[in-house]
């Protein structure tokens, strides 16, 4: 078995498969914190770009391209074969993206990661890179036939710009990066561009507390999932419960009716269902995990609708926030507005 050129130290006798694939490299493995074919690559650093141009009398001038940037591969110590990157590029490191995965699923998570199978691929030297996770200790039926599907975390990554930043979650056998996927169902899907907006930390924690949750309460997600929930239905069930306040200034929020709400968590909270909601259409599941990534994420920052900066929490106690949120939503799921939603009677 050949070791790729421009992994010289590479032994493919340590894993359990290796393959050779279109353009790239491919490791099947069982450890999550196994990231060496990531590692053998290299990192990836912005470079300055220079012209040389020559004038009449043959003296050459060397101009430096401002706002762009070559990649250097610093294991190879060569040149990206890609365009450049403008300055607000954001490099998302293959390696240390996968070691947080890790850290994530094995310090803070209750997802098994002691039976897993961990399909790594890698593309262009480097250029694009994705992990597939799949828990082979979490099953769930799916279709009509009742087939078993393995749970899965899919992540892909690029430094060149040619993929956005993307995670997946759920059970399903396979999947494309146009968002479907195929025998099976998504709990969680989510692709950013590579800008300065992108928190990695934070799309990875929702994969998984999304898959955690869908394999807890699978016949409940799937109801969910399956029931309807317009953006409108949506600001009306938060305008009535979770951003209402007593004492206000009142805004018009929907048509004909006025709300005493917190304006700037009420526009938050519609920014995120609107992001949920995106890939896998506006329902409950989706309105779920808005109000999951309210009360997880106390300390992140966005911007509202009129392009101000905003924070969503008070870092300086973010475990108490933390602790009063998660108890809110938990009294939301169990009330009778949340009801409504579900379509269920109220007695």
């Amino acid at each position: 078995m050949n070791t790729p050129i421009f992994q010289p130290d590479f032994n493919p006798n340590d894993y359990i498969n290796f393959k050779k694939i279109p353009n790239g490299i491919e490791l099947t493995h069982n450890d999550v914190k196994n990231i060496s074919l990531f590692e053998h690559l290299g990192d990836v650093t912005k470079v300055n770009l220079y012209h040389n141009s020559t004038d009449e009398n043959n003296i050459v001038t060397e101009e430096k391209l401002e706002n762009y940037y070559g990649l250097l591969n610093k294991k190879t110590d060569k040149l990206l074969k890609c365009r450049p990157v403008s300055s607000t590029y954001k490099l998302i490191q293959h390696t240390d993206l996968f070691m947080q995965q890790a850290d994530m699923l094995l310090n803070h998570s209750d997802l098994p990661t002691g039976n897993v199978t961990v399909c790594d691929k890698i593309y262009e030297n480097g250029r694009r890179a994705s992990r597939s996770i799949h828990f082979n200790d979490l099953k769930m039926n799916v279709g009509k036939n009742n087939d078993s599907v393995t749970c899965r975390l899919d992540v892909f990554n690029s430094v060149d710009q040619s993929w956005s930043f993307q995670v997946f979650s759920g059970a399903y056998r396979d999947l494309c990066r146009n968002t479907q996927v195929f025998g099976g169902e998504k709990a969680y899907q989510q692709n950013h561009k590579h800008t300065s907006g992108l928190e990695v930390n934070q799309m990875l924690s929702k994969a998984s507390t999304s898959l955690q949750s869908w394999n807890e309460n699978k016949a409940q997600m799937l109801q969910w999932k399956n029931t309807p929930l317009s953006e409108e239905k949506f600001v009306k069930f938060l305008a009535d419960t979770l951003c209402k306040v007593k004492n206000a200034d009142g805004v018009r929020v929907l048509k004909d009716e006025k709300y005493r709400v917190n304006q700037k968590q009420l526009n938050y909270l519609t920014q995120l269902y609107q992001n949920e909601v995106k890939d896998c259409g506006e329902n409950l599941w989706g309105g779920y995990n808005t109000l999951t990534h309210w009360s997880t994420h106390t300390k992140e920052n966005y911007v509202d609708v009129d392009g101000k900066d905003q924070i969503s929490g008070n870092s300086k106690t973010q475990h108490t926030v933390q602790h009063n949120r998660q108890r809110i939503v938990r009294d939301l799921l169990n009330s009778d507005e949340w009801a409504t939603l579900e379509h269920k009677e109220i007695a």
